[in-house]
């Protein structure tokens, strides 16, 4: 996540939807680069952060309904907040490819135990990671960001999302996973029918097809 107070902004972070981009473009509309650098030193020895100089003060991953809970519904309302959404079976496939070429990503030998794709698409179906809806909405179905932007549209959205704030930045490429081929192939129907059964509320939500 990255909170600006001077621009009044909350991204939430869902996992691989352009949020490393999105977080180093914003990075310098959050906090100044003192604030920025010496928050990292402070952290880098478990030392408290003045305060409010912290851009990233909760996990990078941290859900809305997270936020709400520790911030209170009144702070979180006060910020335009904002996250990026993507199509399940493509989003799933980015999350492979990435962490098997991360030997040091906390999931990596688990991906390799494994053993494929298919025995991958199992793990996250019978657990994993949960929709993409629920780093977004409450339990009882409220939408709890201001905006909700899709990877698929990802610099169109993200200029939209500069507009509101009212700043001027470029998107970087960062974190791209570097598949070598279309998500699609990566599928037989069985697959795609079980990715379809975990993350329908996504599917339905966000009108994606595979």
């Amino acid at each position: 996540m990255l909170i600006s107070r001077k621009h009044n902004f909350l991204f939430v972070h869902v996992y691989k939807n352009g949020g490393m981009s999105v977080s180093k473009a914003l990075s310098p509309f959050a906090v100044s680069k003192y604030q920025r650098e010496t928050v990292r030193v402070l952290k880098q020895f478990n030392l408290p952060c003045p305060k409010n100089w912290d851009p990233n003060p909760f996990d990078t991953h941290v859900t809305a309904s997270d936020l709400v809970m520790n911030m209170g519904q009144a702070e979180f309302s006060s910020f335009f907040s904002f996250a990026f959404v993507r199509n399940p079976w493509d989003w799933l496939v980015s999350i492979y490819c990435y962490v098997l070429k991360k030997p040091g990503h906390r999931l990596h030998d688990h991906f390799i135990k494994l053993g494929s794709f298919e025995n991958y698409i199992g793990w996250q179906c019978e657990g994993g990671l949960p929709p993409q809806k629920e780093f977004l909405f409450s339990q009882d179905d409220q939408q709890l960001v201001n905006f909700i932007g899709r990877f698929e549209n990802l610099e169109r959205d993200f200029k939209t999302v500069c507009t509101r704030i009212g700043v001027s930045a470029e998107l970087p490429k960062l974190n791209v996973s570097r598949q070598s081929r279309s998500f699609k192939e990566y599928y037989d129907e069985r697959l795609v029918e079980m990715v379809r059964e975990k993350y329908q509320p996504d599917i339905d939500l966000f009108d994606y097809h595979f």
